[in-house]
């Protein structure tokens, strides 16, 4: 049995180096297509009259030539940003959440600013074919373009405007200050600057506008765009929380402002939930319905039941405490690659802080019960300030008594 067993923990941490190469390999590929994008954007910029424009026209080609490049470049990150949001299973499984979070607002630093240069150049180049000065440039060609010189001038600035909003909310500063539903609703507005910008694309876009290959090319961006957000955003969420028809079964209390709150629902086995994940729960209550919140499941899925633990540190939170049995749950999800999978070696340090131990919690428990870990082969390190925080201290004691995994 001891033979069978290390095997079977060798053929384990084998396929969870190959699964670590895997990522790598979609990681490269996934990066190598952002690449791709861009550089086919440009390419058919330079290919339409770019080239010249910015070597040796005037003063106000270079303008507009470098109006339009950026324009293009930036709406081409801005779709990039959207599929990085999208939560593509691809996607999730190959960067994980986070790390796709982090992608996106790095590039929302790079977007936004081209798409503004984009206004700014263009401005000024208009004004500098009427023969204006720079600084009357700023104060004339605005009322020029707004005043409908141009087709579809008021939308692209609506959709500019929506933009810089949207940016100005997500500094952590302004976060701090305003409350997670008001700052998600504002955030779906960039989606519609998305849908604003597209009329004076096709209408007065040099690059676009008479251009058949690259009127093609730009739809199909857009239709895909569109499709993995509707599809990955709405249409899967729906599906599956009507399928598996998720209802509160109970709330129990952890500790001091702390509940537990127990999901049942049909055919959960066929919810591809893994310990370690989270999801967005929108719960169908007073008070709590209009917005979903990322919680991680704080015990391994089992079949029948999936389990959130949450401290209350806003209104939000603490309303879950007043849940009523019965109450219906709409789910997005679940995601995160923070899961056994990630596992390449025999030993596993599992460190938590606070209210943290939620996914730590059900990583243990599946760790646990895996036929490939061995005696004392699981650590959890439990950090808190005191005794009275330790949630879910008595659950990770309970899974000690296996003899494979100790607690600190």
């Amino acid at each position: 049995m001891t033979l069978t067993s290390d095997r079977q923990r060798t053929a384990a941490h084998t396929a969870g180096r190959e699964r670590a190469r895997q990522r790598a390999v979609r990681s490269d590929a996934l990066e190598g297509s952002v690449l791709a994008l861009l550089t086919i954007t440009v390419a058919l910029f330079l290919l339409d009259g770019g080239a010249p424009a910015l070597m040796v026209g005037s003063a106000a080609s270079k303008l507009e030539a470098l109006g339009r490049v950026t324009g293009l470049v930036g709406t081409a990150l801005l779709l990039v940003q959207l599929l990085l949001a999208a939560r593509l299973p691809w996607v999730d499984r190959t960067y994980g959440h986070d790390r796709a979070l982090v992608a996106h607002r790095r590039i929302s630093q790079v977007a936004l600013p081209l798409l503004v240069a984009h206004a700014l150049a263009l401005v000024l180049s208009y004004g500098a074919q009427r023969g204006l000065s720079p600084a009357l440039s700023w104060l004339v060609e605005p009322i020029y373009l707004l005043g409908g010189e141009l087709p579809d001038m008021l939308t692209a600035f609506a959709s500019l405007l929506l933009l810089v909003v949207v940016a100005v909310t997500s500094i952590n500063l302004a976060r701090r200050r305003v409350r997670h539903e008001t700052w998600h609703v504002v955030h779906l507005t960039a989606y519609l600057a998305v849908v604003l910008s597209i009329p004076h694309q096709l209408s007065n876009g040099t690059d676009i506008a008479g251009h058949p290959l690259q009127r093609l090319w730009w739809l199909s961006l857009y239709a895909a765009t569109a499709g993995a957000v509707v599809v990955f955003r709405i249409l899967l969420p729906l599906v599956r929380s009507l399928r598996h028809a998720l209802v509160v079964e109970a709330v129990v209390p952890e500790g001091p402002d702390v509940v537990s709150v127990i999901v049942r629902g049909r055919q959960l086995d066929r919810l591809p939930a893994r310990a370690g994940q989270f999801v967005q729960w929108r719960f169908l209550a007073p008070g709590l319905f209009a917005a979903a919140h990322p919680w991680s499941l704080s015990a391994a899925p089992d079949g029948r039941h999936l389990r959130l633990t949450v401290r209350a540190l806003g209104d939000h939170s603490r309303r879950l405490a007043q849940l009523k049995p019965g109450t219906r749950v709409l789910i997005e999800g679940p995601y995160g690659r923070f899961t056994t999978d990630r596992r390449t070696r025999r030993r596993v340090l599992l460190i938590a802080a606070g209210i943290g131990v939620t996914p730590i919690r059900a990583l243990a428990e599946e760790l646990v019960a895996s036929p490939t870990t061995g005696s004392n082969d699981v650590t959890v390190l439990y950090r808190a300030n005191d005794a009275d925080p330790l949630v879910l201290g008595d659950e990770l004691q309970d899974l000690t008594a296996t003899g494979t995994m100790r607690l600190h």
